[in-house]
């Protein structure tokens, strides 16, 4: 499990029905343009006591530019119906996320419904709207 953020864009970020509207060939476009990032189309995926497996996904992509982990692993970004995610972000990556969300005229969004922005940093706490 784990909690998600998402880089989502909507027309109305009030109504919680509504679909992200960016692209796969958007999101493509933007890594292609950011050396930082490094489209890998998949992933390995460990489980215990079973191979090693690839798991396909044409929007996956490693933050190569940023700081890994404390268990040293490499951030990521994955592509997947009009959002892309990042499980378990730390700050760095919300920071990316931002960054990223900016470019893309799209806002940053957790599981709950929150939204992060600059003043994430300063507050300590993300935004929801119906406040």
């Amino acid at each position: 499990m784990g909690y998600d953020l998402n880089i989502i864009r909507q027309n109305d970020y009030t109504n919680d029905e509504e679909e992200s509207n960016i692209s796969f060939e958007e999101w493509i476009e933007y890594v292609a343009s950011d050396p930082e990032l490094k489209l890998t189309k998949g992933y390995e995926m460990v489980i215990p006591g079973i191979e090693k497996t690839w798991q396909e996904s044409p929007g996956f992509c490693e933050w190569v530019g940023g700081p890994k982990s404390e268990d040293d692993i490499i951030p990521w970004f994955d592509y997947g119906y009009g959002c892309i995610t990042a499980k378990n972000p730390n700050n760095d990556t919300i920071k990316k996320m931002i960054e990223i969300a900016n470019v893309l005229n799209a806002k940053v969004r957790g599981d709950s419904f929150e939204y992060y922005d600059e003043s994430y940093f300063t507050s300590g706490r993300p935004i929801f709207l119906a406040e």
